[in-house]
């Protein structure tokens, strides 16, 4: 006799594991490019020297917490088109991978509001790591950009998942 699946058993995707590869991987990526921008010999000198008379005022001194003013700098004639394609473009399109990935990954994400939200504190998390410890220039307008590109992952996600879902089989009656 063949047993039937208990119906309150959820399948498991067998991909699942290669989801959880790739978002950590693009994790570490953004990790690197994030808060690791210099060689390592920096990070040395920075610890042994820089980070002994670095204080969380100076950072905070230093902080963007008007949303939109460097996105406006960014995008007008007063930087190049360079320095707006990376922090622009960069900062937006480095989470839509996170936004894409997460609910394969985690299937208990699979809403817009909890991706773009854990995408959010991801963001936060990267940028108060960059204040707390002197690694960078906390900015609100990152925390903008990187959300709206994880919002866009998951949108790419929802649109790929629509237009490959399995069909059910029809049944003759």
């Amino acid at each position: 006799m063949e047993q039937k699946p208990d119906q309150n058993t959820k399948r498991v995707n067998p991909n699942r594991k290669w989801y959880i590869m790739l978002l950590l991987a693009c994790l570490a990526i953004l990790s690197r490019y994030i808060l690791f921008k210099h060689q390592m010999r920096y990070y040395k000198h920075h610890l042994l020297t820089d980070f002994k008379k670095y204080s969380l005022k100076e950072g905070l001194a230093n902080a963007n917490f008007h949303p939109f003013y460097n996105i406006r700098l960014f995008s007008s004639n007063l930087v190049s088109e360079q320095f707006y394609v990376v922090n622009i473009w960069g900062n937006i399109l480095g989470f839509v991978p996170i936004g894409f990935l997460i609910p394969l990954a985690l299937p208990y994400f699979r809403n817009v509001f909890s991706v773009t939200f854990l995408v959010f504190l991801l963001s936060l998390g990267y940028e108060t790591t960059q204040l707390i410890f002197g690694l960078g220039i906390f900015d609100v307008d990152d925390l903008i950009l990187n959300t709206t590109g994880g919002f866009a992952g998951f949108l790419l996600y929802a649109i790929v998942r629509l237009i490959f879902k399995p069909r059910e089989k029809l049944t003759q009656g």
